[in-house]
């Protein structure tokens, strides 16, 4: 695997043809966008680009300009094409793909652990869409507005309404030229930040139901048992909704939502301050970012629980 630079990555996408685009499981609005994006970049270069997701894409990003982009089933063989993944940083996000082997990954993870021959990482970008966008200028292609609805939903999602703190001067230029192309910017903060189905509105009642504070309430738990999930009618997709619950209690400075997954249980985690999640994420097999993180326990829920309860109990404050 060798790591490569922007200009590095925009000619080895000047080279090839015929691209399948990988996006994570469970997709958010930053790796649909990231790949929408570049799909739609590379068709403006006379190139064959399609995107394939293990899963259906959320009704919260049917404002994505998706037609005509996403493939439903997975070749069976890959040969005649060139494999990019987008916003995935290792092989347990691609959930049930068959291929896990990418020619160029692109991510903003801080642990990746993806099988690729070129990684194009920056860890200090908010949303793999700015590594989409800063391609964009280096291919020297022409924002229009398709383009723009798929940068800005992914950075706008991932960056939290621009209220997270890897937020740059720079993140607000590049939504301000989306903004130029006359996207209805505001509609799309309102499905990504405003807009709940029942199920999750559910799973909200039971995350505030389920809060469990430690340590004074420096910190904060939530877990949610498979029955409860199933009877909130809930999807995978819908956790998204309250993974920040808990951390947005006066106080806390880190937190955790816990549910059980088909492979495991999953630990999605989230601080305040000075708590580097990915660190202590990266202890079980997991990673992300500093201030939101993630991991797969392999045992019972019990054991998941008290795990994370131990973390929040040793950490140094």
């Amino acid at each position: 695997m060798e790591l490569i630079s922007i200009n590095q990555a925009a000619a080895f996408l000047k080279g090839c043809d015929g691209y399948l685009i990988y996006t994570h499981a469970s997709p958010d609005g930053d790796t649909v966008g990231s790949a929408v994006a570049l799909a739609l970049m590379l068709r403006k270069m006379g190139k064959k680009a399609n995107i394939f997701s293990v899963d259906g894409i959320p009704s919260k990003l049917s404002f994505m300009p998706t037609d005509g982009l996403f493939i439903e089933t997975e070749p069976e063989d890959i040969s005649e094409y060139t494999l990019v993944s987008v916003d995935v940083a290792g092989p347990r996000m691609l959930g049930n793909a068959k291929n896990t082997s990418f020619s160029l990954s692109i991510d903003h993870h801080k642990v990746n652990s993806i099988d690729c021959e070129r990684l194009l990482v920056m860890s200090d970008r908010i949303a793999c869409g700015e590594i989409i966008f800063l391609l964009m200028d280096e291919l020297a292609i022409n924002i229009d507005k398709d383009i723009a609805i798929a940068l800005y939903g992914a950075i706008s999602s991932d960056s939290g309404g621009f209220r997270y703190d890897a937020t740059k001067p720079e993140t607000h230029i590049m939504a301000a030229r989306c903004l130029e192309t006359g996207i209805d910017f505001a509609e799309i903060n309102r499905i990504l930040f405003e807009c709940k189905t029942v199920p999750q509105v559910n799973l909200i009642k039971a995350a505030y139901s389920n809060l469990e504070l430690i340590r004074d309430g420096k910190f904060a738990l939530v877990a949610i048992r498979p029955e409860e999930v199933e009877k909130c009618g809930a999807s995978e997709m819908d956790f998204d909704c309250i993974n920040s619950i808990p951390r947005e209690i006066g106080g806390v400075l880190a937190s955790a939502v816990i549910r059980q997954k088909a492979d495991g249980v999953k630990v999605s985690m989230r601080s305040n301050a000075d708590i580097d999640v990915a660190e202590i994420a990266k202890t079980f097999g997991g990673g992300g970012h500093f201030h939101a993180a993630g991991f797969t326990h392999v045992g019972s829920f019990d054991e998941a629980v008290d795990i994370v309860r131990k973390c929040f109990t040793e950490i140094e404050i």
